[in-house]
């Protein structure tokens, strides 16, 4: 039997139908202007992060995958068998950025060069492949990320399983 850590989060704020990625303003109940957005639910960041495993232990590679909410919150974190310490911090840092900057890390990378002050300097941002957005109505919902593969190329094949698993 694969021994696989699971953490799940769960905000009561996501519980049901909350989330970032819409929103008209309206006025609630007390009267208070709120904002409706959508966000992954728990059971698809599950079923994501599962593909993502399964599709690298397929060929061999030890990783962990990080599910984030558009927030930036984890969800789910999957640290597969005998997946490196360093692999978690890798695989949440990758998913909130492509969650944060709406693109693949890989893209992402390509446009941190130079000198100065760049986007890698925002903290908690990890500008390498294994990091995909996903995406409803043209908005970031959630970020996958993978990492611990030998490469990052590697990582987001993996993180983009998990997407196709769930209709990414």
């Amino acid at each position: 039997m694969r021994k696989t850590t699971i953490a799940v989060l769960v905000a009561l704020s996501v519980a049901g139908a909350g989330g970032y990625a819409v929103a008209d303003q309206q006025h609630g109940r007390s009267g208070v202007a709120v904002r409706t957005a959508t966000t992954i639910t728990v059971d698809a960041a599950v079923q994501a992060a599962q593909a993502a495993l399964d599709a690298a232990e397929k060929e061999g590679q030890r990783v962990t995958v990080a599910v984030v909410d558009r927030g930036g919150d984890l969800v789910v974190l999957l640290h597969g068998d005998g997946a490196g310490p360093q692999s978690e911090e890798s695989a949440r840092r990758k998913a909130f950025t492509s969650v944060s900057f709406n693109a693949p890390t890989s893209v992402l990378a390509g446009r941190v060069t130079g000198a100065g002050a760049t986007l890698r300097d925002i903290p908690g941002t990890l500008f390498l492949a294994g990091g995909v957005p996903v995406v409803s109505d043209g908005a970031p919902v959630a970020g996958i990320g993978v990492g611990g593969a030998p490469s990052g190329d590697l990582d987001e094949r993996f993180a983009r399983a998990g997407l196709d698993a769930i209709g990414g």
